[in-house]
């Protein structure tokens, strides 16, 4: 039954729980407002009359700018989750006074006001809800499931429809209404404050939500205007950009004429308030019946047949269309059919395509129209509607049906050339992203549905270009887009030089598109991947090709690792045996079993016997395919006799050196792996990477007792690291006194150990918060708060003492604070003090503990005088550590050379003791560059560039080095980039020193030039006399 449900609504086995536990709040939601919605609306067009609606128009857009920008204000303060419940229940709090208003008297001013509050409040309510569920979803599930969320709230507003005509008809009248407002709103909030603690949060961050988060945080810091100010130059640049806020515009404008004529209609055709609301709620009803059957069924083949380019007509033309009946008839049914099918079409059939629309913009362009949208076109729209249709019933009085209809007429022929203005534009913009390798299979065929025969030459024309990926790419989409067009072209494609177009000619061809002999040409083909196509195309050809069969097997049992990648390929995509895929998960060549991981994920996991491959692949010791087989192991679920082995296998690569595969590992344990949960708690003593890693998974979990005890073990944490915080300050004002060199590396040791452990809690608990929180929102809040801006770090603090949980907040935020320990004063640590350290919960404290007490510690000494070196400074002792046992101690006396200039040598050099100095001696002259002591690295470009060394190194006294090789440099930059990252910081520095020194060569040179102007003619004149001999 699951399985099927998840087919029938288009998302995974693993999205399902969350899809429809959202769908279902939605439901509830829609219904509740919309309920409210058409009783407010029935009032205010019963006492304030459709005359009223122009300056609504005009009141409603200047109070929800404001009411907007106050609601991001409230987010950033409290959080999404906070921040929507607050919201909720202000509007369950509400619905209250507006009914008490009602029933004291339905004046023009109370509903009118009241129609005003309400709208605002819906507006505020739905962008919450959507803020609130992307964090529940990342960018490519939400585009699989938000339809169904959509679909979710439609049902909600049908249900709104049906409540709405039943309590009219019970009571008489809508004043009820507002009841199922609040216990809708108050409902919502308690679904809301369940869903935050107990549906999985995906871990993943897009490239989109990063840059809507950048807009988002320039919008705070400059200010609204400038903000708009920036995003209006996009109307210069991009012809698109402008296409869209016209048509986005234009839509509101027809959208505000169209209400205000179907309000004047229903009035005229109903006799009091009861009539009215029945009426507003049937139509409603009707409206959202017809989007959720174009949404879920006509929509997604409209948009395959006619694509984007086509769709985006569909509301201008039946909104023209159901103007021009009104126009011709202006009565009831007329009017109904153009609420009915604007309202529709509109939210089932343009909604969806403005949103794959907006694909065509590059990432960067998006974030800033939806500013102009949020800012601009939706307030000016109805600002302008309003304006203008008060100035015409200034002119010409009380509007008629009639005049309205002409009037709308003419606006929407505007909506319509400007859609065809977007589509002109949007296709040449698909085109362009095509050309920039930006543009998925996909989304091509979404934008186009059908091809033109001039998108045919378009492609065709791809094909036959310089680019092989373009090409490639061109000759896919035209197969999916147009198989008779590449049935004619596939013949010329398989004798193309192009292997890649070759394979794609055979794999490609429609059963039947090309002749045995080219399929026999084919089989014969260098390229073992076009040899597989082949024999695909010669099983699909009627009869079939006997040798089909016989040629895979060849090329799965063949001695070439590319061949047999090929045949388990072809295994997956029809010929062969789907066994050949499991068997090919424990072959001795990674391309070959990352191939097979890729035919297991085609197959959707319907693979006999794949378990034992995959759970070895899982512990692959190629990184590629161990990542490839933890992305299936998020979809898969195991048969139950190896479900053990199989959580064993996630949390040991939890417990990987990778991110990638810890992030992957803590994703799939929740979703696949779900008894293995509590092993995450035994996690959580481990080291920082190891325990991070696991502290998501539990947030992010939705288990609410597991999440209990990890933050109680986190505020265990919290709390030691306070204490831990205080004794490092003291020993490090204590070093301070002492003066740079003369710290007794016990102490220091100590010392370092203390702060490694405060940094350790200060990631667990960010890891917690931000597994709690929205993405975009908390990361902005987490890279303020690393930063060295002393301003911004403080909004970081107050942002997140408002998202709490204060239990964990407080606590880090004075562990964040630089300042919070500096003051502590210059005095060691008793016995006492350091007796209870020797049972501290870290490791590493517990052994400086016992150095300081004389029981050990004379290897922590080589940690210290590597953590004195920059390069390795931000690495705590445990990585030290494991740094350290990779090195080799080398002793030199005073006068031996190092290394020599221009030896070959790969090696790094870090001194512990005495003095080298780095020279380029010449012959028996002596050009010294640097004199390097204690802490100094050498040569630490040398394991990258496998140059000779440019410069000779001599120990001056008796020297002491520890020696890093090149292979085991490799391996310390896998497990700790952080390395990597302060060589490159090393080398940055070199460059900006070279540059001041080749700018002051050159001003040195311009000011000689300056100074001797009358010598260089001199010079020439004579250079002019030589060359002429």
């Amino acid at each position: 039954m699951t399985l099927f449900l998840a087919r029938f609504l288009h998302v995974r086995r693993t999205e399902l729980g969350r899809t429809l536990q959202v769908s279902g709040f939605a439901m509830v939601l829609g219904w509740a407002m919309y309920t409210a919605f058409n009783g407010t609306q029935a009032i205010f067009l019963d006492r304030a009359g459709p005359p009223a609606y122009p300056l609504f128009f005009v009141v409603l857009a200047l109070s929800v700018w404001p009411a907007i920008a106050l609601q991001s204000f409230a987010i950033r303060q409290l959080g999404v989750a906070r921040a929507f419940r607050y919201t909720l229940l202000l509007n369950a709090v509400i619905a209250v006074p507006l009914f008490v208003a009602y029933r004291l008297g339905e004046s023009y001013r109370v509903s009118f006001v009241a129609y005003v509050v309400y709208s605002v409040a819906f507006e505020i309510v739905m962008l919450q809800f959507w803020t609130f569920v992307s964090q529940y979803f990342n960018i490519l599930e939400g585009k699989r499931i938000y339809p169904v969320i959509a679909a979710g709230s439609g049902l909600g507003y049908i249900f709104a429809g049906a409540v709405t005509s039943g309590v009219a008809r019970a009571t008489g009248g809508p004043e009820l209404l507002m009841f199922v407002w609040a216990a809708g709103a108050a409902a919502s909030g308690l679904i809301a404050y369940r869903a935050e603690r107990r549906l999985y949060r995906p871990p993943v961050e897009d490239e989109v939500d990063e840059l809507h988060a950048d807009v988002r945080e320039a919008h705070r810091r400059r200010g609204v205007l400038r903000s708009i100010t920036e995003s209006l130059d996009y109307l210069r640049v991009s012809r698109l950009v402008l296409a869209l806020v016209l048509l986005g515009t234009v839509l509101l404008v027809v959208m505000r004429v169209s209400d205000y004529l179907v309000a004047v209609i229903f009035v005229r055709s109903t006799r009091n308030l009861e009539e009215l609301t029945v009426l507003i709620g049937n139509a409603w009803m009707l409206s959202y019946v017809v989007q959720l059957f174009l949404g879920l069924w006509v929509t997604p083949w409209l948009l395959a047949k006619a694509g984007v380019k086509n769709a985006i007509l569909s509301l201008p033309v039946a909104t023209l269309i159901g103007f021009a009946l009104v126009a011709f008839a202006p009565a009831l049914g007329p009017s109904l059919f153009l609420f009915v099918v604007r309202n529709g079409i509109q939210t089932g059939v343009d909604d969806p395509a403005q949103n794959v629309l907006g694909g065509a913009l590059p990432e960067q362009v998006g974030p800033r129209l939806k500013v102009l949208q949020e800012n601009l076109v939706l307030p000016g729209s109805a600002v302008l509607a309003g304006v203008g249709l008060l100035v015409i019933g200034f002119f010409f009085g009380t509007a008629s049906a009639l005049f309205l209809a002409i009037l709308g007429l003419f606006v929407c022929l505007a909506f319509v050339v400007a859609a065809l203005w977007v589509r002109s534009l949007y296709v040449n913009a698909i085109y362009q992203r095509l050309r920039a390798h930006t543009l998925s299979l996909s989304d091509l065929e979404l934008a186009l549905g059908r091809p033109s025969a001039q998108d045919v030459e378009e492609l065709k024309a791809f094909i036959r270009g310089d680019n092989p990926e373009l090409r490639e790419f061109a000759a896919a989409a035209l197969a999916q887009l147009s198989p008779d067009n590449f049935r004619r072209l596939a013949a010329d494609l398989a004798r193309s030089p192009d292997a890649g177009l070759r394979r794609l000619a055979y794999q490609l061809s429609p059963p039947g598109g090309l002749d045995r002999g080219l399929i026999e040409s084919g089989a014969a083909d260098p390229d073992p991947w076009v040899v597989a196509a082949a024999a695909l195309a010669g099983a699909g050809v009627t009869p079939p090709w006997v040798d089909s069969r016989e040629l895979l097997g060849r090329l799965y049992s063949s001695g070439d690792a590319g061949a047999r990648a090929a045949g388990v390929w072809a295994a997956a995509s029809g010929g062969g045996e789907r066994a050949w895929v499991a068997e090919s998960l424990s072959d001795p060549e990674p391309k070959v079993r990352l191939e097979a991981i890729r035919s297991f994920a085609r197959l959707k996991g319907q693979v006999p016997g794949v378990a034992a491959g995959l759970l070895a692949c899982l512990e692959d010791g190629n990184l590629e395919v161990r990542r490839a087989a933890l992305r299936q192991a998020i979809r898969w679920k195991p048969p139950a006799a190896q479900a053990a082995a199989y959580a064993e296998a996630l949390l040991k690569n939890l417990a990987f050196g990778d991110g990638g595969c810890r992030r992957l590992a803590g994703e799939a344990i929740v979703l696949q792996a779900p008894s293995a949960m509590e092993r995450l708690l035994e996690l959580l003593n481990a080291g920082t990477p190891v325990a991070v890693a696991a502290i998501e998974p539990l947030y992010r979990s939705g288990k609410a007792e597991l999440l209990r005890r990890a933050a109680m073990h986190i505020e265990q944490h919290l709390d030691t690291a306070l204490e831990s915080a205080g004794h490092a300050g003291r020993l490090a004002a204590l070093a301070r006194v002492a003066g740079s060199g003369a710290e007794d590396f016990r102490f220091a040791a100590l010392r370092v150990s203390l702060e490694d452990y405060q940094q350790h809690s200060i990631e667990l608990a960010l890891a917690a918060l931000r597994a709690l929180h929205e993405k975009r929102g908390f990361a902005r809040v987490e890279q303020a708060l690393r930063s060295g801006d002393p301003e911004s770090r403080a909004e970081a603090v107050e942002t997140l003492i408002n998202f709490g949980p204060a239990r964990l907040v407080e606590p880090l935020v004075r562990l964040v604070d630089p300042e919070s320990f500096d003051g502590a004063p210059a005095r060691p640590l008793s016995e006492e003090e350091v007796s209870r350290l020797e049972a501290h919960p870290d490791a590493w404290v517990r052994r400086a503990a016992e150095a300081v007490s004389g029981r050990a510690g004379e290897s922590m000494k080589d940690l210290i005088a590597l953590k004195k070196v920059p390069l390795f400074a931000t690495l705590t002792l445990e990585q030290l550590n494991s740094i350290d046992r990779l090195m080799v101690t080398r002793r030199y006396h005073a006068g031996e050379h190092i290394f020599k200039w221009g030896d070959l040598s790969s090696e790094l050099y870090v001194i512990l003791e005495g003095e080298v100095r780095i020279h380029r001696d010449d012959g028996l002259q002596q050009v010294t560059l640097a004199k390097l002591g204690p802490s100094s690295v050498m040569g630490e470009m040398a394991p990258f560039t496998d140059q000779p060394r440019s410069a000779g190194a001599q120990a001056t006294v008796t020297t002491v080095t520890r020696v890093l090789r090149k292979d085991r440099l490799k391996a310390i930059l896998h497990e700790h980039p952080e390395v990597l990252l302060e060589v490159i910081r090393n080398l940055s520095q070199r460059l900006v020193v070279a540059n001041e020194q080749l700018e002051a060569a050159a001003r040195s040179q311009a000011e000689a030039a300056e100074a001797a102007p009358a010598k260089r003619p001199a010079r020439t004149a004579l250079a002019s006399r030589s060359r002429s001999r």
